[in-house]
C-alpha cells in the first residue's frame, strides 16, 4: 500500500493522465473515424451526381455530333442516294473527329445500312433519343437521331464506349474510384482500380451478398447506384473511396498524442497541477473539435494556438478540416457549375430561381443566345467556339455582377434580375453594349450577336419550366424579327405550340386527303368570259381544324414542307386539266415560293407530268412573287429562262410590293404581270392608286406582257380596268375560290350562253 501523497498523487495523476490520454485517443478514434465515413459518405453522393452529369454531358456531346453529321448536306444526299460507300467515309470521318467507338446507320424500316457493331433493332428501337447498351460485352453510351431531307430516311445512332479508361478519367473529376458491372452475368464493364483489387471485386460479385464484405476488407466506403441498358439490363455502378487516405492525418495525429501522452506521465509527478491543466485543456478542445467535424461542422473550431506540440497537433487538425471540407467545396461546385464558364450550371439556375419564386421575389429572366453559333463552332472549331463561351461568360459577369447568372447549355446563357424591368430601353442599350462587339482570339477579332429573350415574374411565370420555355419562344422570336430582345407577351408561347402542332400535322395532311385545290376564276376583262383560274391551297385538318394558307404556308416554308406541298399543287392541277371542260386558251395558275423555284424536286415533278400530258405546258401558268426573285436574282432568272423554253408561262405575282426594280423586270423571262390587290382595292376613289395601275398597265403593254388585276371587288373597278385595257380580272366580284365541281359547272354554264 502506498502511504507517501506525493508518491500516491504522482501515481493518481500518472493514472488520471494516462487515462485521459487513452480516453481521448479512443474518443477522437471514433469520432474521426464516424466523421471520416459519413464524409466519405456525402462525397460520394456528391461523386455520384458529377458522374450522372458527366454522362448527360457526354449525351449532349453526342447528340450535337449526331446532329452535324445529320445536318451535313453531303451525308444526307449519300444517304439518300444508297451511296454506301460515301456514307461509310463519311461515318468513318465523323467518327474519328469526335472520337466515337460505335456508329450504325438504319433504314426507316430497321435495315442496316452501315455499321461498326452488330447491334440489334431492340437496341436502337428506330426512335430517337439516348440510351446505355451493352454490345459484345462492352457498354456504350448511345444517341439515335434521325435523317431527314426533309423527310426521313434513316436513323443514326452514335455511341461512345464506357471503359476503363473512361473510369479512370471520371475518377479524377468524380474523386472517387468508380467501377461498372453488368447484373446478368456478374461481369466488371469498367473500373478505375487497381488490377489485382479488379480481381478481388470479380469473385466477390459471383457469391451472394458479398459487396458489403468485399469493402469492409478493402478498407472502401463505397455507393451503389443502378443505370437501366437496353434489353432490359441493368448496369451497377460502384463509386469507392479509401478510408485508409481519409484518416490518414488522424494516424499522424494519434502518433503525435501518443508522443505528447509520453511525455505527460513522465513527467506529471513534478508538475501534478500544470501538466493536469495543460493536458486536460488541449486534450478537451480536440475532442469538442473532432464531434465537430463529425457533424459537418467545417467553422472555426477554437483551438488554441500554442508554441508546443498542442499546438501543432492543433494546426494539423486544422489542416485536416480544412482539406476536408475543400474537397466537399471542390465536388459541390463541379456538381452545381460550368466546367468551361464557371457560371453555375441549369440544375443550379433552377434551384436559385426557384428559391427566388417561393420567396414571393418579382423581377425579370433574360436568355441570352449567341446568333449562329454553331456555324462559328464548326467553321473555326471547338477551341475557339470555347473562348467565344469564356468571353460572352466574362461579359455577363462584368454586365453585373450582383445579378444571378447561368449557362443553361451550348450557347444559351441567363440572368435574373431582380426587381421590375421599369427603364428597360436603358437596360437592353447596357446590355447591348457589353456583349454585341467582336471577341478577341489570339490576334485575331470576330465579330457575334445575340439574341435575347425576356419574360417577367411571377406575372408571366411562377415556376423555373415556365419562364425558362417562355424566355426561350421570346429568344426564338427575337431571331424571327432579326431583333437583338424580344419581352414575352401573353400568349406567345401557345403560338410557338400551335406552330409547333401545324408542323407536325403538315406532312400528314398532305398524305391523307386533308388538302383541298380550289379554283378562282380569271375573267377576260372585255368579254366577261372565264378564260383560266387560280389554283389556292386549303387546309383542313382532322385534329386542328380549317386552318388558313397565312398560317400553314409560311411554316412549310420555314420548314422546307413547301416542296411537298408544291408536289400535291402541281399533281392534283394536272388531274384537274385533265378533266376540265375547259375552252381554248384555258390556263391554271399555280403559285411558286422562293424554294419552289430553285427547287430540283420541282423539276423532276414537271417532268413525270409532261409524260402523261405532253401539252401541260400550254395550260400551266407558273406564279412568282417579287421577293422569291429579288432573294437570289440570278439563279431565279435561270431558271424562269429554263421554264420559258420548256414552254411555261410565267407570271409576276403581287407586283407592286416586292423590290424588283426595272432592271430586273427587263430581264426576267415572263409572260404575266399581276398587280396587287392593295392598288385596286380603293382604285375608284383613289386618284394615286389609278396613277399607279394606269402606268403599270402601259408599262406591261409596252413589254409585251399580260396584265391581270386581282382584287377586284365592284363594277366600278371593272369598268375602269375595262377602260384602261386591262386584259384579265380576278376577285371576289366575279366569284370567291371554289371547288372543282362548282367551276366545272360554270364553264359548262358559259357554254351554254
Amino acid at each position: 500500500m502506498i502511504r507517501r501523497f506525493r508518491t500516491r498523487l504522482v501515481v493518481i495523476l500518472l493514472l488520471l493522465v494516462s487515462g485521459a490520454i487513452a480516453l481521448s485517443l479512443t474518443a477522437m478514434g471514433f469520432s474521426v473515424k464516424q466523421q471520416a465515413e459519413r464524409s466519405i459518405a456525402q462525397q460520394l453522393n456528391v461523386s455520384e451526381r458529377v458522374f450522372r452529369e458527366l454522362l448527360n454531358s457526354r449525351s449532349e456531346l453526342l447528340l450535337q455530333a449526331a446532329q452535324v453529321l445529320t445536318d451535313d448536306f453531303g451525308f444526307k444526299r449519300a444517304v439518300a442516294s444508297g451511296d454506301k460507300d460515301t456514307i461509310v467515309s463519311v461515318l468513318v470521318n465523323h467518327g474519328e473527329r469526335i472520337n466515337t467507338e460505335l456508329m450504325v446507320l438504319r433504314t426507316p424500316t430497321g435495315e442496316e445500312i452501315a455499321a461498326t457493331h452488330p447491334i440489334g433493332d431492340e437496341i436502337t428501337n428506330n426512335s430517337s433519343g439516348q440510351q446505355l447498351a451493352i454490345v459484345d460485352g462492352e457498354l456504350f453510351q448511345l444517341i439515335t437521331v434521325p435523317v431527314k431531307a426533309p423527310q426521313l430516311i434513316a436513323w443514326a445512332t452514335l455511341g461512345f464506349q464506357i471503359d476503363s479508361q473512361l473510369a479512370t478519367e471520371l475518377q479524377n473529376l468524380a474523386n472517387a474510384d468508380i467501377t461498372l458491372w453488368n447484373e446478368s452475368s456478374k461481369k466488371l464493364i469498367a473500373s478505375s482500380l487497381e488490377p489485382g483489387v479488379q480481381v478481388n471485386l470479380q469473385s466477390a460479385l459471383k457469391r451472394q451478398s458479398a459487396l458489403p464484405n468485399w469493402l469492409e476488407q478493402q478498407a472502401l466506403v463505397g455507393k451503389e447506384a443502378l443505370l437501366d441498358a437496353s434489353q432490359g439490363e441493368q448496369v451497377h455502378v460502384l463509386l469507392s473511396s479509401s478510408l485508409e487516405e481519409a484518416m490518414a492525418d488522424f494516424h499522424r495525429v494519434q502518433l503525435q498524442m501518443l508522443l505528447i501522452g509520453g511525455l505527460a506521465v513522465l513527467i506529471a509527478g513534478g508538475v501534478a497541477l500544470l501538466m493536469a491543466r495543460s493536458v486536460s485543456r488541449p486534450l478537451s478542445r480536440l475532442t469538442e473539435a473532432a464531434k465537430q467535424l463529425q457533424k459537418g461542422d467545417y467553422g472555426d473550431l477554437n483551438l488554441e494556438k500554442r508554441a508546443d506540440e498542442f499546438g501543432e497537433l492543433a494546426i494539423t487538425f486544422e489542416s485536416m478540416k480544412g482539406a476536408v471540407s475543400e474537397r466537399e467545396r471542390r465536388i459541390s461546385f463541379q456538381a452545381t457549375h460550368d466546367q468551361l464558364t464557371r457560371l453555375p450550371n441549369r440544375t443550379q439556375f433552377a434551384a436559385d430561381l426557384e428559391g427566388l419564386l417561393k420567396a414571393g421575389s418579382v423581377g425579370t429572366l433574360l436568355l441570352v443566345n449567341i446568333r449562329k453559333f454553331r456555324t462559328l463552332n464548326d467553321t473555326l472549331g471547338q477551341e475557339v467556339g470555347d473562348l467565344v463561351l469564356k468571353q460572352v461568360a466574362q461579359r455577363i459577369i462584368d454586365f453585373d455582377e450582383q445579378c444571378l447568372s447561368a449557362r443553361i447549355g451550348g450557347d444559351e446563357f441567363a440572368l435574373v434580375f431582380e426587381q421590375e424591368l421599369s427603364e428597360k430601353h436603358k437596360l437592353i442599350q447596357k446590355l447591348y453594349s457589353f456583349l454585341e462587339k467582336p471577341v478577341k482570339v489570339g490576334e485575331s477579332d470576330y465579330p457575334v450577336s445575340f439574341n435575347v429573350g425576356a419574360v417577367e415574374f411571377p406575372r408571366q411565370g411562377k415556376a423555373f419550366d415556365t419562364l425558362l420555355r417562355r424566355a426561350q419562344v421570346s429568344a426564338q422570336e427575337a431571331k424571327r424579327q432579326h431583333d437583338f430582345v424580344f419581352f414575352y407577351t401573353e400568349g406567345l408561347d401557345e403560338q410557338h405550340l400551335r406552330k409547333l402542332d401545324i408542323l407536325e400535322h403538315l406532312d400528314y395532311a398532305a398524305e391523307n386527303d386533308e388538302l383541298t385545290l380550289l379554283l378562282q376564276p380569271k375573267i377576260e376583262t372585255q368579254s366577261g368570259k372565264t378564260i383560266g383560274a387560280e389554283a389556292l391551297l386549303r387546309w383542313n385538318s382532322e385534329k386542328l381544324g380549317f386552318v388558313g394558307p397565312d398560317e400553314f404556308i409560311p411554316l412549310a416554308e420555314q420548314s422546307g414542307l413547301i416542296k411537298k406541298l408544291t408536289q400535291w399543287v402541281f399533281r392534283q392541277s394536272a388531274d384537274y386539266l385533265r378533266h376540265l371542260n375547259a375552252p381554248d386558251g384555258f390556263s391554271l395558275s399555280i403559285n411558286l415560293s422562293a424554294i419552289d423555284l430553285l427547287s430540283d424536286e420541282i423539276l423532276s415533278v414537271i417532268a413525270e407530268l409532261e409524260e402523261d400530258m405532253p401539252a401541260l405546258n400550254r395550260h400551266l401558268v407558273l406564279e412568282v412573287t417579287e421577293s422569291a426573285i429579288v432573294s437570289d436574282p440570278d439563279a431565279a432568272i435561270e431558271r424562269l429562262n429554263w421554264l420559258r423554253e420548256k414552254g411555261y408561262q410565267v407570271s409576276i405575282d403581287d407586283y407592286g410590293t416586292g423590290y424588283s426594280s426595272l432592271e430586273q423586270m427587263r430581264r426576267l423571262p415572263v409572260t404575266e404581270l399581276k398587280i396587287d390587290r392593295a392598288f385596286v382595292q380603293y382604285l375608284v376613289s383613289s386618284p394615286v392608286d389609278q396613277s399607279i395601275v394606269r402606268s403599270t398597265i402601259q408599262l406591261a403593254h409596252e413589254l409585251g406582257l399580260r396584265v391581270v388585276a386581282e382584287g377586284v371587288e365592284d363594277t366600278e373597278s371593272w369598268e375602269w380596268l375595262k377602260k384602261q385595257k386591262c386584259d384579265v380580272l380576278q376577285g371576289f366580284y366575279f366569284s370567291k375560290p371554289i371547288s372543282f365541281n362548282d367551276f366545272n359547272n360554270r364553264l359548262q354554264g358559259e357554254s351554254c350562253d
